[in-house]
C-alpha cells in the first residue's frame, strides 16, 4: 500500500510539473462567441465561466439562454488554452493544485478586452457569470482589481456578475483580500452541496457586503447538489442532475442579463 501511495504521489507530481512547463497559449483562439440570431447592431454580451472539469454542455445551454435574451455569449476554455486535458482538470484543477482562480483571473480582463474591441458588442453591457471554479474566478478577480493590480478601470463596462455554486474555500483570494464590487453579485447557492459549501460563500459574501461590496443575499437551493444544472456531469455520487432545479436557475439567470442596463448617456 505504501509503495502505491508513493508511486500515486509521484506520479500526480509529474503530471503537475508537466503541467506548469505548458505555456498558456492565447485566450482569443479557446474563446467562443455565440451571437444571439438576427442580431442588429452591438448586443450585450455574458462571459461564462466553467467549473474545475472544464466546459461542458451546460455553458452551451447558459449561452442559448443568453441568445433568447438578446445577448451575446462568450464561453471561455480556459483549460484547453493552457493545454489542460480531462485528466489534468480531475486531478489538478478540482484538487486546487493547479490553475487557481488566482491564476485563472487574467482569463476575465482578457475576455473583457476581447468583447471590448468586437464592434459586434455593446461594451456598455457586459456581464459574467463563473460555475464553481469559474465563480471562485469572477471572486478573485474582483480582488486583484480592487488591489490595483489590473489597471485603473479593469471592469468597465461590467454591469453584474452571476455566480453558481461557486467555490469560496480557504484557498480563495477573496476570503482574506476585500473585492470591492463595482457592480451587483447575484449568486445561487446549493444546501446540499458536498464541493462547495454553500456554508462558506454565505459567510464571505456577509463580511464583503458589510466592507460595502454590492453582494446581493444569494438564493438557496436547499435540496439541491453541486453541478444540480449539469446534465452531462461525470458520475459522482456527490453530484445530482435536477431538471427541475436547473429550469428555476436559467429563469434566474434570464432575468438577471434583464436586469442589466447601461448607465444613461
Amino acid at each position: 500500500m505504501r509503495a502505491l501511495v508513493r508511486f500515486v504521489t509521484a506520479g500526480l507530481a509529474a503530471l503537475a510539473l508537466g503541467a506548469c512547463a505548458q505555456a498558456q497559449t492565447d485566450l482569443p483562439a479557446h474563446a467562443e462567441l455565440r451571437l444571439p440570431d438576427g442580431a442588429d447592431g452591438p448586443v450585450p454580451a455574458v462571459i461564462l465561466l466553467s467549473g474545475c472539469g472544464g466546459v461542458r454542455d451546460v455553458q452551451d445551454v447558459y449561452a442559448r439562454e443568453a441568445n433568447a435574451e438578446g445577448w451575446a455569449a462568450l464561453i471561455v476554455d480556459s483549460h484547453s488554452a493552457r493545454g489542460i486535458g480531462p485528466t489534468g482538470a480531475r486531478l489538478l484543477v478540482c484538487t486546487g493544485a493547479r490553475m487557481r482562480g488566482q491564476d485563472r483571473a487574467s482569463d476575465v480582463f482578457a475576455a473583457l478586452e476581447l468583447l471590448r474591441a468586437d464592434p459586434r458588442i455593446d461594451a456598455r453591457r457586459l456581464a459574467l457569470t463563473g460555475w464553481s471554479h469559474g465563480g471562485w474566478t469572477v471572486l478573485d478577480a474582483m480582488a486583484s482589481a480592487e488591489a490595483g493590480e489590473r489597471g485603473e478601470t479593469p471592469f468597465e463596462g461590467v454591469r453584474g456578475a452571476f455566480l453558481i455554486y461557486p467555490y469560496c474555500g480557504a484557498i480563495i483570494r477573496a476570503r482574506r483580500d476585500p473585492i470591492g464590487a463595482p457592480f451587483p453579485v447575484d449568486a445561487i447557492l446549493a444546501g446540499r452541496d458536498a464541493i462547495a459549501d454553500h456554508r462558506t460563500c454565505e459567510r464571505l459574501f456577509a463580511r464583503q457586503r458589510a466592507s460595502g461590496a454590492m453582494i446581493r443575499p444569494p438564493v438557496l437551493f436547499g435540496e439541491a447538489t453541486h453541478a444540480f444544472d449539469a446534465e452531462d456531469q461525470p458520475w459522482d455520487p456527490r453530484m445530482r442532475y435536477d431538471a427541475e432545479q436547473a429550469a428555476e436557475a436559467h429563469t434566474l439567470f434570464r432575468r438577471f442579463l434583464r436586469g442589466l442596463t447601461p448607465d444613461p448617456e
